[in-house]
Protein backbone atom coordinates (compact mmCIF):
# COMPACT_ATOMS: atom_id res chain seq x y z
CA UNK A 1 0.00 0.00 0.00
CA UNK A 2 1.31 3.73 -0.68
CA UNK A 3 1.79 5.88 1.72
CA UNK A 4 0.04 8.36 2.32
CA UNK A 5 -0.78 11.35 4.86
CA UNK A 6 -3.76 11.38 7.37
CA UNK A 7 -5.94 13.64 7.22
CA UNK A 8 -7.81 14.87 10.22
CA UNK A 9 -10.75 12.82 9.07
CA UNK A 10 -8.66 9.61 8.77
CA UNK A 11 -7.89 10.47 12.59
CA UNK A 12 -11.89 11.47 13.49
CA UNK A 13 -12.66 8.37 11.67
CA UNK A 14 -10.34 5.62 13.59
CA UNK A 15 -11.12 6.81 16.92
CA UNK A 16 -14.31 6.28 15.93
CA UNK A 17 -13.57 2.94 14.47
CA UNK A 18 -11.89 2.03 17.82
CA UNK A 19 -14.47 3.41 20.19
CA UNK A 20 -16.51 1.06 18.44
CA UNK A 21 -14.13 -1.81 18.99
CA UNK A 22 -13.36 -2.67 15.86
CA UNK A 23 -9.81 -4.78 15.94
CA UNK A 24 -6.78 -3.20 13.85
CA UNK A 25 -7.44 -5.72 10.62
CA UNK A 26 -10.66 -5.06 10.46
CA UNK A 27 -9.85 -1.17 10.42
CA UNK A 28 -6.79 -1.20 8.27
CA UNK A 29 -9.28 -2.71 5.58
CA UNK A 30 -11.78 -0.57 5.97
CA UNK A 31 -9.63 2.85 5.72
CA UNK A 32 -7.03 1.59 2.97
CA UNK A 33 -4.07 1.04 5.06
CA UNK A 34 -1.63 -1.18 6.40
CA UNK A 35 -2.29 -2.70 9.60
CA UNK A 36 1.44 -1.72 10.78
CA UNK A 37 0.14 1.72 9.87
CA UNK A 38 -2.91 1.71 11.66
CA UNK A 39 -1.15 0.44 14.55
CA UNK A 40 1.51 2.86 14.94
CA UNK A 41 -1.23 6.18 14.19
CA UNK A 42 -3.16 4.37 17.08
CA UNK A 43 0.22 4.28 19.32
CA UNK A 44 0.69 7.83 18.65
CA UNK A 45 -3.03 9.22 19.32
CA UNK A 46 -2.83 7.32 22.44
CA UNK A 47 -5.26 4.67 21.50
CA UNK A 48 -3.47 1.52 22.06
CA UNK A 49 -0.22 0.76 23.41
CA UNK A 50 2.74 -1.11 21.79
CA UNK A 51 2.66 -4.83 21.02
CA UNK A 52 4.15 -7.30 24.04
CA UNK A 53 7.03 -9.03 22.54
CA UNK A 54 7.90 -12.53 22.32
CA UNK A 55 10.29 -12.23 25.42
CA UNK A 56 8.01 -10.24 27.86
CA UNK A 57 5.49 -12.93 27.07
CA UNK A 58 8.09 -15.88 27.87
CA UNK A 59 8.94 -13.70 31.15
CA UNK A 60 5.42 -13.38 32.36
CA UNK A 61 4.61 -17.21 31.93
CA UNK A 62 7.55 -18.01 33.94
CA UNK A 63 6.38 -16.12 36.60
CA UNK A 64 2.91 -17.33 36.39
CA UNK A 65 4.82 -20.76 36.68
CA UNK A 66 6.50 -19.51 39.95
CA UNK A 67 3.68 -18.10 41.42
CA UNK A 68 1.61 -21.61 40.97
Amino acid sequence: MPNKRWSEEDVVDLRARVARGDSVPVIAGAIGRSQEATRARMQMLGLTTPRSFKRERLRLAATEDVMA
